[in-house]
């Protein structure tokens, strides 16, 4: 953990090229198969990005607008957790 961690790359071919990602999943950049002993970091975040916000402000969106303005000065959180892959699963290292 801690060492090259991030854009890890996909999978190759045997010659060395780069194995296309899924068609369902276009924009996935690890295509490994993660196996028992692999660690990865999930990172989900959420993120108040007005010019993004904006043009949902005069949408049909169910959007709690008070609660986003309460939030948005905050800027955003992201939680990360270390998860280890193991035989059965996983096992989650972050304390």
């Amino acid at each position: 953990m801690g060492l090259q961690v991030h854009d890890v790359a996909g999978l190759r071919h045997p010659d060395g090229s780069p194995a296309p990602a899924p068609e369902h999943h276009p924009a996935l950049r690890l295509t490994r198969t993660l196996r028992p002993g692999m660690v990865v970091t999930i990172e989900p975040g959420l993120y108040f990005i007005d010019m993004l916000l904006a043009p949902l402000r005069n949408s049909s969106s169910p959007i709690n607008w008070a609660l986003v303005d309460l939030l948005s000065p905050c800027g955003g959180i992201r939680i990360e957790d270390n998860v280890v892959v193991t035989e059965s699963g996983f096992s989650n290292l972050t304390p």
